[in-house]
């Protein structure tokens, strides 16, 4: 997000410290209780993809206890994002409306991941009036005998009805929400309908299209070896995808692709900054964090099983029907599993594709956003812009050393106005403790410059960046940017 109208604080440079090697600790660096939840439903789906593995891993499938599921969001404190589908077809839980509401009722993001095509149109209202806030559409072709090869259930052009039931509910209700995305998994079967589908989403007014390469985690009878050999993309589709998002690129520039993927990164580089590194991590190398970090986010299947994310999916941390949440989260197995995380000795991350990695520098008394993506930002960022600030969410937490015990913290950046004529607070607490804040009571994005005092002279400080209020462009500007923003960074360090 472009924030030319806003005067941002100048800072002279100044020496950095450099007190020996950088480290995590992963006790500071977890959040309290998860911020980002994956709710597994249902693992029932009438649906048959292609690509999918659920039948072969979970044959019928089974629903998510319902009154675990209250429990367990009863549990939640101040989530970010929670995500209301796993393996299954979520549109055929019974008490889909039910577990939206309760969802919302959080504060969270809320998000459903839908094939769509068969809902029922009392449903369809239902999500409509509900308050969610996404609703993700899978769509890998508008081709209607594809469709069936592929879906092997519903149509598209009961889709494509669909789509336009919607658009005309939300119209008629006059509410912006649920945001409407498209996804589409790739294969080199259906390469050539993603121009197709773009044009779709654009016609239907989508923001966004974002493309799933297909995955070979597990096995499924569909022949994918022209895409894959073993679990990894093959060099020929990488190219043919990187084509095909190049094709669509090009007649319509102003329209937002992902790529959720990073082994598509032809060049994939080691630096000091962390990044995405699909390759098996050299040895000096760590993990900064990943797509599903076992520091903030969690996966609850529909067994009650709590996994730590996609990837190790089949392996139980604890269950919900004999644990709380909060149990689970600070038990001693997921501590082990941070603690091996953090020190890159996990064999199945090391390997991961969705991985952000990075070279082991010095500790610095201070991160200089303009500088460059720094891994003493360690958990609540949004992704570095490549500009002198960096979005952080409702809870942002940040490392810096303090060798000389200095007794001040100074922190520059900016805060977005909250919406209704209300204050929108900063508040910052240090290694557990409140050390103050700054209130925009504007209309407006303010900037600020704040100094601190510390409580104790601690020779290392865990700042959290807290909001009271977050900020999304795309609900209030013509944005596509549907990042939820709390304070945006450009710059902390000790002080005398």
């Amino acid at each position: 997000m472009k924030l030319a109208s806003i005067q941002l604080p100048i800072w002279k440079p100044r020496s950095i410290s450099t007190p020996g090697a950088f480290d995590v600790d992963p006790e500071f660096m977890t959040a309290p209780m998860p911020k980002i939840l994956w709710i597994e439903l249902t693992s029932k789906c009438p649906f048959d993809c292609a690509f999918c593995t659920r039948k072969v891993r979970f044959g019928a499938g089974r629903h998510l206890d319902f009154d675990l599921y209250g429990r367990l969001i009863a549990e939640l404190d101040s989530p970010d994002f929670i995500g209301l589908n796993y393996s299954g077809e979520s549109i055929y839980y019974p008490k889909l409306l039910e577990a939206i509401a309760l969802a919302t009722s959080t504060g969270a993001a809320t998000e459903l991941v839908t094939a769509f095509s068969t809902i029922s149109e009392p449903l369809l209202r239902g999500i409509v009036e509900s308050g969610l806030d996404r609703l993700a559409i899978s769509l890998h072709t508008m081709d209607p005998q594809q469709y069936q090869r592929i879906y092997r259930f519903g149509s598209l052009e009961l889709l494509k009805r669909r789509v336009a039931d919607f658009l005309e509910w939300k119209a008629k209700l006059g509410v912006q929400k649920p945001r409407l995305d498209f996804c589409f998994v790739a294969m080199s079967e259906n390469l050539d309908q993603l121009q197709a589908v773009a044009e779709y989403a654009i016609a239907a007014g989508v923001p966004e299209l974002s493309i799933h390469p297909i995955i070979g985690r597990h096995l499924v009878p569909h022949d994918f070896s022209t895409e894959l050999v073993k679990s990894r993309l093959r060099d020929e589709f990488k190219g043919a995808l990187r084509d095909a998002i190049h094709a669509v690129r090009g007649p319509h520039p102003g329209f937002t692709l992902n790529v959720l993927n990073p082994d598509l990164d032809p060049e994939p580089r080691l630096s000091r900054a962390p990044a995405y590194y699909a390759p098996a991590l050299p040895t000096q190398a760590r993990i900064y964090s990943c797509d599903q970090s076992p520091f903030e986010s969690v996966h609850i299947l529909s067994s009650g099983n709590v996994v730590v994310c996609e990837v190790h999916d089949e392996v139980s941390l604890g269950n919900l029907a004999t644990q709380s949440l909060r149990e689970i989260w600070t038990g001693e197995r997921y501590h082990e599993f941070r603690r091996r995380y953090v020190s890159a000795s996990v064999p199945e991350c090391r390997t991961c594709v969705w991985k952000l990695a990075y070279e082991p520098q010095q500790w610095t008394s201070g991160v200089i956003v303009a500088d460059g993506m720094s891994p003493q930002l360690l958990r609540g960022w949004h992704s570095h812009e490549g500009a002198d600030l960096i979005w952080g969410k409702k809870e942002a937490l940040v490392a810096i050393a303090n060798p000389y015990r200095r007794k001040r913290v100074r922190i520059a950046g900016v805060l977005p106005h909250a919406n209704g004529g209300e204050s929108n607070h900063l508040a910052v607490s240090c290694n557990h403790r409140q050390i103050g804040g700054f209130d925009n009571r504007s209309a407006a994005f303010a900037s600020f410059d704040v100094v601190l005092s510390l409580p104790e002279e601690w020779d290392r400080l865990y700042l959290v960046l807290w909001t009271s209020h977050l900020h999304c462009p795309s609900l209030h500007t013509s944005t596509s940017d549907s990042r939820d923003l709390g304070v945006g960074l450009t710059r902390v360090e000790v002080c005398d």
